[in-house]
């Protein structure tokens, strides 16, 4: 894929490249430096499906108010 810089200093995504980076408008994307001096191109915006599991809970269930105490608990530390 080709883009082409303005005299502004910026560039357009190709539509196939936004698409598969998921970038909507107003999404972030980084340039990350590789040590051979090339850059690759990373989306910061995450697809909230990605989280599915990371936050899991296997204790007992908890509620609202031993939840609302546990953090004005730890809070102060």
């Amino acid at each position: 894929m080709e883009s082409t810089l303005t005299t502004k200093g910026q560039i357009t995504l190709p539509k196939a490249l936004r698409d598969a980076l998921h970038l909507k408008t107003g999404d972030k994307v980084i340039f990350e430096p590789l040590e051979n001096g090339g850059y690759v191109l990373k989306s910061r915006t995450m697809d909230v499906r990605a989280l599915k599991g990371f936050g899991s809970y296997k204790g007992a269930k908890k509620s609202i108010a031993d939840m609302q105490d546990a953090i004005t608990q730890n809070a102060a530390k």
